[in-house]
């Protein structure tokens, strides 16, 4: 069978896996449209995340430069103070100088807290407990269908339908040689069952390659283990992972400020952006860095250090790494659209724009798509009846 045959190309809808194509997409999107649908929808939102968690805390997440920022292990000790049951998970300073630094504890019920402190002068100045928070509800949503790990390996299905449903839509959609204008054709005086028509054949064209990509890269937070597999096989390396720690995590035996040096000393001319403390026997603490015009919001850099001694393990600077390690590093500010910032501020949000516009065609396709379905069903039982009704077709 030939794809791309003359039949296809002039009269696809005389082909015989053109018509099985057409009940595919037909039957997913009546099965897991909805579970799509739902999904794309809080992706939408889950792109601006970061900015909307800055705005549900004004007042803390800002702060006025001024002189030189206190060290990393006093801003620790009051935050210690502040929250003594919590574990310390992480710091991070990724929204620079005019930021307040944001600590990452987990609380004795398992509450996720992040406490906001000045840097310049160590007053907390708030904190948000993540529990129960919109915003991280409709992350776990997108991200885990609200069933945890669980729901993160099945929504790699969901994804999969998102990318079938892609290929498949656009081979429906085709028209044929002949016709080739009435693919992108909208009859603005038609019936509202040939204006809905028209609107998923358009929707679907013009945002199938959008819906595919952003569906490709999320399929690989499910299925990290296959997908760097298949991406070691053809970049032809191996994806750099966190090394593990020979020492044991001793707060008092390295202070703080110096694994950031040293990671700045590995790294040189990149800006700090966050570190993570060990949780556990081989865990190092990581460090990651941002470059000045970095592919993501919080940098692809990472410096890896001893608990005990502050040796340096590992440096991953992004722009030395190997195209394996590149490519899994990229899918996360692929999938979510925070890679703009690289060609300056417009770009930075012209593409967070255009994911939140791909997220949202999912849901009209959903709802247009139902319309057609529904409409045709109607009509079919209109006609038995003896009644006339003007329809379309599921398919023209």
């Amino acid at each position: 069978m030939k794809l791309l045959d003359s039949t296809f190309l002039r009269s696809p809808r005389t082909v015989a896996w053109r018509r099985w194509t057409f009940h595919v997409h037909l039957w997913l999107a009546l099965l897991l449209g909805p579970v799509l649908a739902v999904v794309a929808l809080t992706g939408s939102i889950v792109v601006f995340r970061y900015e909307l968690n800055r705005l549900t805390v004004p007042g803390t997440a800002y702060v006025t430069p001024r002189g030189e920022r206190l060290t990393l292990d006093e801003l620790t000790a009051r935050i210690r103070a502040a929250r003594p049951a919590d574990q310390l998970s992480s710091v991070s300073w990724d929204g620079g100088p005019s930021t307040g630094m944001n600590f990452w504890t987990n609380s004795p019920e398992g509450h996720r807290i992040h406490t906001f402190i000045d840097p310049y002068s160590g007053a907390i100045t708030g904190q948000e407990d993540y529990h129960g928070k919109w915003l991280q509800w409709f992350f776990e949503l997108h991200a885990k269908l609200l069933l945890g790990n669980t729901g993160m390996f099945l929504n790699g299905f969901v994804g999969l339908t998102a990318v079938i449903m892609s290929i498949s839509g656009l081979i429906v959609w085709w028209p044929g040689l002949p016709r080739w204008r009435f693919g992108f054709s909208f009859q603005r005086g038609a019936r509202w069952q040939r204006q809905n028509y028209d609107w998923h054949k358009l929707i679907g064209f013009y945002s199938s390659a959008a819906v595919f990509f952003i569906a490709f890269t999320g399929m690989y937070f499910s299925f990290p283990g296959v997908y760097k597999s298949v991406i070691q096989a053809i970049a032809g390396g191996e994806i750099a992972i966190t090394p593990r720690a020979r020492t044991a995590w001793n707060p008092s035996t390295v202070r703080l400020e110096e694994f950031v040096q040293k990671a700045m000393q590995a790294q040189p001319g990149t800006q700090f952006a966050s570190l993570a403390f060990p949780k556990k026997p081989g865990d190092p603490v990581s460090i990651r860095t941002k470059e000045v015009r970095d592919w993501h919001r919080i940098g692809l850099n990472w410096v890896y250090l001893e608990p005990a001694t502050g040796a340096v393990i590992r440096s991953t600077r992004f722009s030395d790494a190997n195209l394996a390690s590149q490519a899994a590093l990229l899918m996360y500010p692929l999938h979510f659209g925070r890679f703009g910032g690289r060609w300056g501020t417009v770009a930075f949000y012209g593409v967070m724009v255009a994911y939140v516009i791909a997220g949202l065609a999912p849901a009209a396709l959903m709802v247009t798509g139902f319309l057609m379905y529904w409409n045709r069903s109607l009509s079919k039982t209109r006609g038995r009846s003896g009644k006339a009704a003007a329809r379309i077709p599921l398919e023209v």
